[in-house]
């Protein structure tokens, strides 16, 4: 029966139980720098735990943890042999780690030089120092495991005993990507140290060219300064800017400097095009009705109705056409456009200032596309010749007012590997769609191509003045802009040959959207792109780089309409096949892991819609965990507030104060021993003696 019932018997007691300790001491690169003391921090944050062993388990229960990329067990005889590791501490990683322990915790102090993974859970915006805040979700995920421990966590920082006079630019934060004549916000962030009481100068510079700067005023032996700054995107591509900060007086210590550089890629949204056509034409109403079609144009149109000789019954206060805005178009609003369209525009019949067409130069010269269709009314007999705008032209202008002729032609493709002409997936298609084309009607003589300019499309028989194949449709370059000429108004002819041929049905609206991205630069900017990396990435893993893809209106593609293959090329040579996630729809996330030292090369490879569509790379050298980082005062303070705890140099920790935040050890009632009754080795003995005494009992009385 006992031993069915298996009965136990507990004995309870009263009993202290000690508050537990999680103590977290960083094992991060940045801990093996030697400071002013001699032995590096990691040793230092060893050798005070140890040589305060017994006044830490007199008060609290004590469990250890080594943090980098997680958080593992130590023991006390551990703590001598702890050595630095090449990563450095993911707070998310490791606070989710000593949650996950299953040991509930009074208290977290976290023993550290404050040198956390940027943009991973105590940073952003590729900041090495901070707390947490918008660093996307690996910032959410250290701000949840940090929320989660449920304990108040406080920090001590081992680092410097001595506070030298620095100053360093810790934080630059901008998009990676921005739209054309857009304005974002850069920021910075400045820790100072050792300097109070002088003025601190904070400059943004793009080319070395200062663009704006702030000056403040050092009240106190630390301090943070943050600042803002507006920029404008001006130019298309990747633009290279650089926050500098250095003391503002004459006398200020060349080693008292620092800069961060970044970059950021101007891309286009929308193309803001001005067409000012000479007269009303089948081409202006055919390629006003393309460019207007397009949701990626914004375009403002003018054609005049009216010219100044024309003869009108009635006073030009009766009539229903407003005045040509010449002085609007050519002066107040150009700035504004990313494109400008003459066609078969007659700049003499309205007397306009030669000033008007200098500004259309300087306006090409500074980044702005150009324009020019042919006609009747263009280019020599439309007053250009001589004129500033010539200078731009791919061609020189013939001195004879007759310029145009008309008649029936088919353009020769004259250069048939120019991107601009590529209009199908191979370059014998493309030709072959060139060549089935309808035949255009007039074109323009000029008298010769300019040195530097490009020959597209030519006459089939007619030569310029100095021999050459006379252009139909020449690119230049100009300044920082580009120029399109084209000697005919008659390209709305290959838009009607559509309708016999399927194969060309799309191709006048092709051959336009390629003119404007080719001459806004849109057409050579790349469809796939890596965000600008560092030239060094920071020392930890995985190292996370960020790939867009775009349409051909620069919008996102998601992954379900991609074919993405990515190769990575690590030191050695050898190539591997990274982790890839779609962050969100056109945004790719590449994850290396296992990295070494070296130099580490990423390409990307797209096909969308079943056609190759774009490649980039990125390099970037990785060297591992460095040792020469400053104490991280900021950031570790900023982590201790949020838990509610405090924040101090080891060499200045009060101990008694430290372990005074503990809570009270507490009384509680708890089983003190236990005995299994029906294990017990007695009962052998009763049951023995009881038969015995059973058998003398029976003896006795004759029954046996």
């Amino acid at each position: 029966m006992l031993v069915l019932l298996k009965p136990v018997v507990h004995t309870l007691e009263q009993r202290s139980v000690k508050p537990r300790i999680a103590v977290l001491v960083d094992q991060g690169p940045g801990m093996q720098a030697v400071d002013d003391t001699g032995i590096s921090r990691l040793s230092r944050a060893a050798r005070w735990l140890v040589s305060h062993r017994a006044a830490l388990e007199s008060r609290a229960e004590v469990n250890l943890f080594a943090a980098s990329g997680g958080a593992r067990r130590l023991s006390w005889e551990d703590l001598a042999g702890l050595r630095p590791s090449p990563g450095v501490l993911e707070p998310a990683a490791v606070f989710s780690d000593v949650v996950n322990s299953g040991l509930p915790v009074s208290r977290v102090w976290l023993f550290s030089d404050g040198a956390f993974a940027p943009g991973a859970a105590l940073s952003g915006g590729g900041s090495t120092h901070g707390a947490f805040k918008d660093g996307g979700p690996r910032a959410a995920a250290g701000g949840a495991a940090l929320d989660s421990l449920s304990a108040p966590l406080d920090a001590f920082g081992v680092g410097p005993q001595r506070e030298l006079p620095s100053v360093a630019v810790t934080e630059a934060d901008s998009p990676d990507f921005v739209f054309l004549h857009s304005r974002f916000a850069v920021s910075a962030a400045v820790e100072v140290s050792g300097v109070a009481g002088r003025e601190l100068r904070l400059r943004l510079l793009q080319d070395e060219r200062t663009l704006s700067e702030k000056t403040f005023r050092v009240e106190r032996p630390f301090e943070v300064f943050r600042a803002t700054f507006p920029v404008s995107a001006d130019g298309l591509g990747r633009q290279s800017f650089r926050f500098a900060a250095s003391l503002a007086d004459r006398k200020a210590e060349k080693s008292l400097k620092a800069s961060r550089a970044f970059r950021i890629e101007v891309i286009r949204q929308k193309y803001r095009i001005m067409y000012l056509a000479g007269r009303p034409s089948m081409e202006y109403s055919h390629l006003r009705a393309q460019l207007k079609g397009d949701p990626n144009h914004e375009l403002v149109s003018f054609v005049i109705l009216r010219n100044p000789e024309d003869f009108s019954p009635v006073p030009d206060n009766e009539l229903s056409l407003i005045p040509f805005p010449a002085t609007e178009i050519f002066v107040d609003t150009l700035p504004q456009f990313d494109l400008f369209i003459l066609e078969n525009f007659a700049f003499h019949q309205f007397q306009l200032p030669a000033a008007y067409l200098e500004n259309l130069k300087r306006f090409v010269s500074r980044g702005g596309a150009l324009l020019v269709i042919g006609g009747s009314q263009a280019f020599t007999k439309g007053g250009y010749r001589g004129s500033p705008l010539e200078e731009v032209f791919p061609v020189a202008l013939v001195p004879q007012s007759d310029d145009f002729i008309p008649g029936l032609f088919k353009p020769a493709v004259a250069a048939p590997k120019h991107p601009f002409l590529q209009m199908a997936d191979t370059p014998e298609v493309s030709l072959g769609l060139w060549n089935s084309l309808p035949a255009l009607d007039g074109y323009t003589r000029f008298s010769e191509v300019r040195p530097g300019a490009t020959v597209l499309l030519a006459h089939p028989a007619e030569k310029t003045a100095s021999g050459a194949p006379l252009p139909v449709v020449a690119v230049r370059e100009f300044g920082r802009g580009k120029v399109m000429l084209v000697g005919t108004d008659s390209t709305w002819r290959w838009k009607l040959g559509g309708g016999l041929d399927w194969k060309l049905s799309s191709f006048y609206g092709k051959f336009w959207s390629r003119a404007v991205q080719y001459l806004t630069g849109s057409l050579e900017l790349p469809k796939v792109k890596f965000s600008p990396l560092p030239d060094r990435m920071p020392a930890r893993e995985p190292a996370v780089l960020a790939l867009h893809v775009f349409d051909e209106h620069f919008r996102p593609v998601s992954g379900a309409e991609l074919d993405l293959r990515v190769v990575w090329t690590v030191p050695g040579g050898a190539q591997r096949s990274p982790a890839v996630f779609e962050s969100e729809p056109g945004v790719f996330q590449v994850e290396l892991s296992r990295l070494a030292e070296g130099t580490h090369r990423v390409r990307a490879i797209a096909r969308y819609r079943g056609q190759p569509w774009g490649e980039d790379s990125a390099e970037f050298r990785w060297e591992g965990g460095r040792g020469d980082l400053t104490l991280n005062r900021r950031g570790l303070k900023d982590l201790a507030s949020r838990r509610g705890g405090k924040y101090s140099d080891l060499h200045q920790v009060d101990l008694n104060a430290a372990l005074a935040a503990l809570p009270p050890s507490r009384r509680e009632q708890g089983v003190g021993s236990r005995r299994n009754l029906w294990s017990w080795p007695g009962w052998l003995w009763l049951i023995a003696g009881l038969l015995l005494w059973e058998w003398l009992l029976r003896r006795r009385r004759g029954w046996l």
